[in-house]
């Protein structure tokens, strides 16, 4: 497991990115998070089958998001893709709280359970549609969301406090690019706006992808 964990982590630092995302990536264990039948998969950057037909995120595309995030320890986040939980406890170990939502009411319920074993009790679970949010889930110092948006997720966005940012992948369903939002007082509104690399993901559900149905409610998981 080292010599797989030394090779993950050097692949992680060829990505080009911070040394406190790197030392994040070093300090959270993997096989905490995805079943021992994909230990072959576990040390690598491909997403990884996390159930319910779902997967995780690519390993390289994530590092950049949470790179070009940059979150601050006092920071209260909003996460949109739970998945296995790996995520969230990246994010968690950087900052003071996360509220995390999945559209899979059962992997949010899961990747609670692991990180309250492992020790993360700043985290927040929620399963629903992250197109019905509103302000009773916070207002956020960051907001990052996985899964590739057609346009840009407004409702989501107006969730954050001034000067804040989000990071999400925007763009047709073929190519996305990282895109970075910065809520700023502008009378241009695409000066918010900052495109950076281009990624592929899978589409966001609800109204914010392709033409998948919302969910309409959002719940917190028990």
């Amino acid at each position: 497991m080292g010599k797989n964990k030394t090779e993950f982590i050097k692949k992680i630092k060829s990505f080009n990115i911070s040394d406190k995302i790197i030392s994040t990536f070093e300090s959270i264990d993997r096989t905490l998070f995805f079943d021992p039948f994909f230990k072959k998969e576990i040390w690598g950057i491909e997403p990884i089958p996390v159930g319910y037909g779902e997967k995780s995120d690519n390993v390289e595309i994530l590092a950049k998001m949470l790179n070009h995030l940059n979150p601050e320890k006092h920071w209260n986040v909003l996460e949109i893709g739970t998945g296995s939980g790996y995520s969230t406890a990246l994010i968690a170990s950087m900052t003071a709280r996360v509220v995390s939502i999945d559209y899979n009411e059962n992997l949010a319920k899961e990747a609670k359970k692991r990180l309250l074993d492992n020790g993360f009790f700043n985290a927040k679970f929620f399963a629903g549609d992250c197109s019905d949010l509103d302000d009773t889930t916070g207002s956020f110092d960051g907001i990052i969301i996985y899964p590739g948006c057609l346009h840009s997720p407004y409702a989501v966005l107006n969730l954050l406090k001034p000067n804040s940012i989000a990071v999400f992948p925007m763009g047709p369903v073929h190519m996305q690019q990282i895109t970075v939002y910065k809520n700023i007082q502008t009378d241009d509104p695409f000066k918010r706006y900052k495109f950076n690399e281009t990624c592929v993901v899978p589409s966001i559900k609800g109204e914010y992808g392709p033409s998948n149905p919302g969910m309409d409610i959002i719940v917190e998981t028990e």
